[in-house]
């Protein structure tokens, strides 16, 4: 086989060697410009030694440059190494149950120093429900997704009923920044037992499990015989991300954090590809009093989205949406969003209940009536991916 190209007696030497370990079939390979690039990064690397042979002073003068780069940067880093342990102290805590200290809030970012733990995350649902997407010009990766079902006082060290105020929120993989999951700064919740969980008001938006997902608490006690003001719990759970499961299913999880005064647990499902599903409700006839939840065919956990006992009774006038404490639930595509509705009496005996079912899409909207003896409610879903 000939190796053509122009070549001269060195490429010719180098050539004959390459006939030398290479078979035909590799070097047939080589062909259609292939080999004259190899000789073009072998024509670069022998100008290179030479010019080295002709200068023997360059590779000690780059190699001394080199390392006044890396003292100059030794030295700017020596500037923030203060200021990094300042900000690490500001979330550094300490707490006998946890063996001492420990970070009560997120340490693992870019920059300690700059980042800003109390910044609340700017995105919203619904960001991608009205963009029409071209399957064949358009790439988007579908996440994992998280549904946070529950936060329960699971001991406490002074005993129940308990008032507690203070937050909780997610931290997840599209910005790390605050997604309030119960925020109460102005009114105490009443725990009267372990079984009871915070009225969560959130996530606002999907939250989506690439890397790890972080659960921060800073729970204080209300007027409570001699407690008030005092810390129940402050610190900071993680979930564990996609790199270190492999879900073949939606998973219902759940973990605790054993701080201050109490033990928290939080439950949690891992959605498998999943879309974020913007639930509203509207009473258009009559009056409404119960409750409306959502779960999903994958796990028959309910979230809870309105509770009239808390929030209220709504009347209908066709124009009155129902305030939902929450509204954002996480789909796996392949399962089916059912919401439900019940009727809860003035006596607080359930009345009858009616189920609207919602097959998932990436993108758009879907509603439907539904009516329970004199209410006629309007249910509607907005679907979106949860971008990351």
């Amino acid at each position: 086989m000939a190796l053509t190209g122009g070549c001269s007696s060195m490429d010719e030497e180098v050539a004959a060697r390459l006939r030398h370990y290479l078979s035909e079939a590799e070097l047939a390979a080589m062909e259609e410009g292939k080999m004259k690039k190899l000789l073009e990064i072998l024509h670069r690397q022998q100008e290179e030694a030479r010019r080295r042979r002709e200068n023997p002073n360059a590779m000690r003068a780059a190699r001394e440059a080199m390392l006044r780069r890396v003292e100059d940067m030794i030295e700017q880093s020596k500037e923030f190494i203060p200021q990094r342990l300042e900000a690490e102290k500001r979330i550094l805590d300490f707490d006998p149950k946890q063996g001492g200290e420990y970070y009560s809030r997120l340490p693992y970012v870019v920059d300690i120093i700059t980042f800003d733990h109390d910044e609340e995350s700017p995105l919203g649902p619904m960001r991608y429900t009205d963009r029409v997407f071209n399957h064949e010009k358009d790439r988007y990766m579908m996440s994992e997704g998280l549904n946070i079902f529950s936060v329960k006082i699971a001991s406490s060290d002074v005993g129940f009923p308990i008032q507690v105020y203070g937050t909780v929120l997610a931290r997840d993989s599209i910005d790390l920044k605050c997604v309030y999951l119960f925020r109460d700064r102005d009114h105490c919740q009443l725990i009267n037992s372990e079984d009871e969980s915070l009225i969560l008001t959130g996530p606002r938006r999907g939250l989506a499990i690439i890397s790890n997902t972080y659960i921060e608490t800073d729970l204080k006690i209300g007027d409570h015989q001699g407690w008030k003001d005092t810390e129940l719990s402050k610190g900071m759970l993680v979930i564990r991300g996609m790199e270190n499961r492999s879900l073949q299913r939606c998973e219902l999880e759940s973990c605790s954090l054993d701080t201050r005064l109490s033990t928290v647990d939080v439950m949690y499902g891992v959605i498998k590809r999943a879309v974020e599903a913007t639930i509203s409700v509207e009473v258009l006839a009559g009056e409404f009093y119960g409750q409306i939840t959502a779960c999903t065919t994958g796990i028959q956990k309910s979230l809870v989205l309105h509770d009239s006992e808390v929030d209220g009774p709504t009347t209908g006038d066709g124009k009155r949406a129902i305030q939902l404490s929450r509204y954002i639930v996480a789909v796996w595509l392949k399962e089916i969003l059912s919401v439900t509705i019940t009727v809860v009496a003035e006596t607080g005996v359930r009345k009858p209940e009616a189920t609207i079912d919602f097959a998932p899409r990436t993108n758009g909207g879907d509603k439907a009536e539904i009516t329970i003896g004199n209410i006629k409610m309007l249910v509607k879903v907005s679907w979106s991916i949860i971008d990351f």
